[in-house]
């Protein structure tokens, strides 16, 4: 978020020199500016809401406002409201853009929230598409568009299109750069860049997949002979997707799609090849792009939205919306309109009883997990407070119990309590280092840190003492509030049996968006005779029972 409002504050000194319009419209923007410039963005918002309503109108005035709606977004660190604030910074620029579509300025906002947002929140393609469209403007007619705008315009798009792995583009969007600022440091910055993507890249390791059955051998072959045939294509996606390679279906159906927009069935089962690409769950694929099943996230409401809109009378399709929105993360935003569109199912008259009780359901779990965050926020606002506490007493679940006959001994039994939900499951690791603090083994580790490593992992205290070692063999499916229960086999991250002597065992837990977080740990001496240590501190991990057992 920092470096977006970095970006943003530069730019809005480029843009205010571009304003072409009346003079109080000038005044509304210079003033703004120099709010923004001492630091105070929340004064320049102010600003731009009065220009606003004194010009309803006014293109630039509403784009200047999402603007600053977008600087406000990239300085808080409340995730929840920087959505909000994201949000209302696109209902002030798409405004903009449809009071007058061309506007280079407005365009060229726009584009750059596209381009520098993150990239799970699908505005990308959007984003470039603007700055795009303020090139043909400039191209049509220089005078449009001042030529700071234009550079820095041409250097966004390059690096939107590095983002959409379209290489060869942003090059030559960067030899614009140059082309145009000769000598300057944006200049520089893209010869830099240009020469990095010209530098020897490792090959990527691909997973060897089994062979395509006869059918989808045949159909390729179809395909080949007639590559713009929706018909064969919509054939090849549904035989990719009965054989569960949802990648290749989903590669399939896209191309449906953009031969056939219209095509109702190539956006259904374009959903259920996203939703089997999201069940495989977290794997190595989130260490090199952590917001991979984010994108996936925001691609299925995508085209849920698309298939609505080309029949939004279909059951169906507005109860597979509904049941996906009330699914998805807090910060995908659809909540409210799953709850409409469950809503709407309840009243079709030709809807059966199975589909009425499925969207009930899912609105009980709508609104469950609207209440939800009611209680997300007392905690994160009102930590203080005795109504905080009593979130974590009615959060906190009852025990439950081990099995000992199920284990040969000897071993060390960790049994602790989660006791609060946020609006994702927590990354957790549960981990032994031995009386010098010296890193033993990992235990357990949750799947996102465990694939993710350094690359975002909110455990610094496992970080640091494990540096990611052994996590692939002990990393597990994510957990979340209750009781849990882990062994440890006595055996250190090489596989050897540890010495008797005293160890420590530690759990740490962070939570997602309310970023709580807590580390508890126990020392416990392993020997000769049983030992159990009890530790009851702190509200996220209430409770943690160490015990040896010989």
């Amino acid at each position: 978020m920092k470096s977006l409002v970095r970006c943003l504050l530069g730019l809005a000194i480029i843009l205010s020199a571009s304003i072409g319009h009346s003079q109080t419209i000038d005044e509304y923007i210079k003033k703004a500016e120099d709010y923004q410039k001492s630091g105070n963005i929340q004064q320049a918002v102010g600003i731009m809401e009065e220009a606003i309503k004194a010009y309803p109108e006014n293109s630039t005035a509403h784009s200047y406002l999402g603007l600053y709606l977008g600087m406000q977004a990239g300085e808080t660190q409340n995730y929840m409201e920087a959505g909000r604030l994201i949000g209302l910074s696109y209902q002030m620029l798409d405004k903009a853009v449809s009071l007058d579509p061309q506007n280079p300025i407005a365009l060229f906002q726009r584009g750059l929230m596209g381009v520098n947002i993150p990239e799970f929140l699908g505005k990308l393609e959007g984003g470039i598409k603007d700055l795009e469209a303020v090139i043909k403007i400039y191209e049509q007619s220089p005078d449009k568009v001042s030529g700071d705008i234009i550079v820095s315009a041409y250097d966004l798009l390059a690096r939107g299109y590095l983002k959409s792995k379209e290489e060869e583009k942003a090059k030559l969007a960067w030899e614009k750069v140059i082309e145009l600022a000769p000598g300057t440091s944006i200049a520089e910055n893209a010869k830099k860049s240009i020469e990095k993507l010209s530098e020897v890249k490792e090959p990527e390791l691909t997973e060897k997949k089994a062979p395509d059955p006869a059918a989808i051998i045949e159909l390729k072959q179809k395909v080949e002979q007639e590559p713009d045939n929706p018909a064969l294509l919509l054939e090849l996606g549904k035989a990719y997707l009965d054989a569960q390679n949802f990648e290749e279906a989903e590669k399939a159906l896209k191309k449906t799609i953009q031969l056939e927009p219209s095509n109702l069935e190539a956006h259904k089962l374009l959903v259920s090849a996203l939703g089997g690409m999201a069940e495989k769950g977290y794997d190595e694929r989130i260490h090199e792009d952590t917001d991979f099943r984010a994108k996936i996230a925001f691609e299925a409401v995508e085209t849920l939205d698309k298939a609505v809109a080309l029949a939004p009378e279909d059951i169906e399709i507005r109860l597979s919306r509904g049941t996906i929105g009330v699914q998805m993360p807090f910060f995908v935003g659809k909540l409210d309109q799953a709850i409409d569109d469950l809503n709407w199912v309840m009243q079709q008259s030709d809807a059966s009883d199975s589909t009425k009780a499925e969207a009930l359901y899912w609105l009980g779990a709508a609104y469950q997990k609207k209440a939800m965050s009611y209680w997300i926020k007392v905690v994160s606002d009102y930590s203080y407070s005795e109504a905080s506490q009593h979130v974590f007493e009615s959060m906190r679940p009852a025990l439950k119990h081990f099995d000992l006959s199920k284990y040969q001994t000897p071993i060390l039994v960790i049994d602790f309590i989660l006791g609060f939900r946020d609006e994702l499951p927590p990354q957790i690791a549960v981990w032994i280092e031995n009386k010098e603090g010296k890193f033993v083994k990992t235990v357990y580790v949750s799947g996102f840190s465990g694939y993710a490593k350094e690359k975002q992992v909110n455990l610094p205290e496992w970080a640091e003492s494990s540096k990611f070692a052994d996590t692939d063999g002990v990393t597990g499916a994510s957990i979340d509030i209750g009781h849990h229960i882990y062994v440890w086999d006595l055996k250190d991250n090489s596989g050897a049996k540890v010495n008797p002597g005293e160890y420590i065992v530690k759990v740490e837990v962070t939570y997602w968006p309310s970023m709580q977080s807590q580390l508890v740990s126990a020392t416990i001496k392993v020997g000769e005779k049983e030992e159990q240590v009890v530790v009851e501190e702190g509200n996220l991990i209430p409770y943690l029972e160490v015990k040896y057992y010989r």
